[in-house]
């Protein structure tokens, strides 16, 4: 479970702004490190209860906030990415961490094949 460093480079959907940054992803969180997400999301989103696409992206953020470790990304470091006006930045990093949860196969092939051959 140790983090791993991606970068991020997005744009946002309605400002155009481009966001990038570095972040530590921790690849998986401790069973208390959920329950706090989980939390941290009902927190978000009380009072929302039509929009699915409005929690979603919400509970995002709020596991996200427990996945990053490290970032040098002033728009991440300000709460947490509740001040920004875009989404797509949130999504992006999200897909990062899918990437670093479920690495490529041809990674892996990559990575066995390295430790089979001394």
């Amino acid at each position: 479970n140790d983090p791993m460093w991606v970068e991020l480079k997005a744009t946002g959907e309605f400002t155009k702004t481009e966001y990038f940054g570095r972040f530590l992803l921790k690849p998986f969180l401790t069973i208390k490190e959920r329950a706090d997400a989980v939390r941290l999301s009902e927190l978000y989103y009380r009072g929302i209860n039509e929009s699915a696409e409005q929690r979603t992206f919400l509970t995002v953020l709020a596991f996200l906030k427990f996945h990053v470790v490290e970032t040098d990304a002033k728009w991440w470091k300000d709460e947490d990415g509740l001040n920004m006006l875009d989404e797509e930045p949130v999504y992006a990093l999200y897909t990062l961490l899918q990437g670093v949860q479920n690495p490529k196969k041809e990674e892996k092939k990559d990575d066995d094949a390295s430790q089979s051959n001394p």
